[in-house]
């Protein structure tokens, strides 16, 4: 009997479909891990900023400003008009048309409408010593996610008032994009009407402020500077960062922080938040259920800063100060308070200047992923190509720029030049960043376009 001789089974082809499947089930593990843990998130992201910038050098300033082009300030219903009515809790545009979703930082430029309370300055606060020693408990600690910390902070502050969410859910709003590099302050207290919470925003805090309200049982979210020390883990260079003040010590001139990135009861001394508080014009806001009683506390604790007016003038008065007496880094954020507030009081020829003063010295480079006054002061004052090249410089920052705000401006300024197709890509880039964007979808509605 012959038997046939039997061919060799091929394995080949099952190998590669075990590796195939392998190499699938691996990247999907690694995209699981890329978008659930923070840790592995910053890694890849700072692995893709570094390798950026060496692609892609950027300098660690703001430009300075070159030659200045300047064409004639929009006159026509078309373009965005430069006088506003200023919200008094708020310090923002109380008749602008963007949504709160769309609106960033102390320099932001067209917030939504809010209720306007009825306020006249009042007389401050008792004139009873503070206590020499706060300290404020019952918060809700926790750390941020990746660039989350307006979220987180926000979580912490209200857990003080008896709130259960955490960062997620405040961020859900907040900020739905996690490359969005900013919470503004306004977008803050859009978040807290909607959720039955109040609150005062108010710029040239001071030390004397914050106790002042910490003493009374108000706890205090600050944005301001930080600085990264040299080897902390998943942070470099400059950013701005919000933390919750709950307690001071007068004896050792300390302040008590709950801050999502360093820890709770985060220890700073006096001077230091002073100066990493002056890159924000010492903005800060007071969070308090929404209720007549917390209402009218908080308004004789504002003192005469419950007047906005006058709380400006103040902050304008010290910046200027600062801007003549400091120097190096102190001076530029000095001066670019100076203009921030100026674009607030619409003197917007004085704002634009104030910021060239600050470009001058020295801003660091993510100053514009947080505050956009030199956007509106450029804009209202004719320097369209100051307005690209900024908002340009801050878009190439970054290989995920999240910067909604910059997309809209440089689009506003190539739609003042006569550039309609580069100002409908940045309106649509404005929305892929942020949906919610109504100005930039209300820009492309005027130019007879959709989404």
């Amino acid at each position: 009997m012959r038997y046939r001789a039997t061919r060799p089974r091929r394995l080949w082809p099952y190998a590669l479909a075990i590796m195939a499947v392998s190499g699938l089930g691996a990247a999907l593990g690694a995209y699981w891990l890329y978008r659930t843990d923070d840790r592995v998130y910053f890694r890849v992201e700072e692995f893709r900023s570094r390798l950026y910038s060496a692609l892609n050098p950027q300098p660690d300033m703001l430009p300075t400003v070159a030659v200045a082009q300047t064409f004639p300030t929009p006159t026509g219903a078309a373009l965005p008009v430069s006088g506003a009515v200023l919200d008094e809790r708020t310090g923002e545009d109380a008749d602008a048309s963007r949504t709160p979703a769309a609106t960033a930082g102390a320099g932001s430029s067209a917030p939504p409408a809010t209720e306007t309370p009825d306020v006249t300055a009042t007389p401050a606060a008792s004139p009873t010593p503070l206590p020499a020693q706060v300290t404020l408990t019952g918060f809700r600690h926790e750390y941020q996610k990746f660039n989350n910390c307006g979220p987180a902070s926000l979580a912490i502050n209200l857990s003080y008032w008896g709130w259960s969410g955490n960062q997620d859910d405040t961020a859900a709003f907040l900020k739905p994009n996690q490359d969005d590099k900013n919470v503004s302050p306004i977008e803050i207290y859009d978040y807290l009407k909607r959720n039955g919470y109040e609150a005062y925003i108010r710029v040239n805090g001071d030390v004397e402020t914050l106790k002042r309200f910490l003493a009374s049982g108000y706890p205090v979210l600050v944005e301001k500077g930080f600085w990264c020390e040299p080897g902390e883990k998943r942070c470099n260079d400059w950013f701005g960062h919000y933390s919750v003040f709950n307690g001071y010590d007068d004896s050792k001139k300390l302040f008590i922080l709950q801050d999502t990135f360093r820890g709770p009861n985060l220890k700073l001394t006096y001077d230091d938040v002073i100066q990493n508080w002056r890159a924000f014009n010492f903005v800060y806001l007071v969070i308090y259920p929404d209720t007549p009683e917390h209402d009218a506390r908080v308004e004789a604790l504002l003192g005469p800063d419950v007047d906005l007016q006058r709380n400006y003038q103040a902050a304008l008065t010290r910046a200027r100060q600062e801007a003549t007496t400091l120097t190096g880094e102190d001076a530029a954020f000095a001066w670019f308070n100076v203009g921030t507030t100026l674009h607030y009081l619409q003197d917007y020829a004085g704002a634009a200047a104030a910021f060239d003063q600050a470009r001058a010295i020295g801003l660091p480079y993510r100053m514009l992923w947080y505050q956009f006054g030199p956007y509106r002061a450029y804009f209202f004052t004719g320097r369209y190509q100051d307005v690209i090249d900024l908002a340009t410089f801050a878009i190439q920052s970054t290989p995920k720029p999240g910067l909604e705000e910059a997309f809209y401006w440089r689009g506003l300024a190539y739609e003042a030049i006569g550039q309609a197709d580069k100002a409908v890509e940045d309106y649509r880039a404005a929305l892929a960043q942020n949906p919610s964007d109504a100005q930039a979808r209300e820009a492309l509605a005027r130019l007879g376009l959709s989404p």
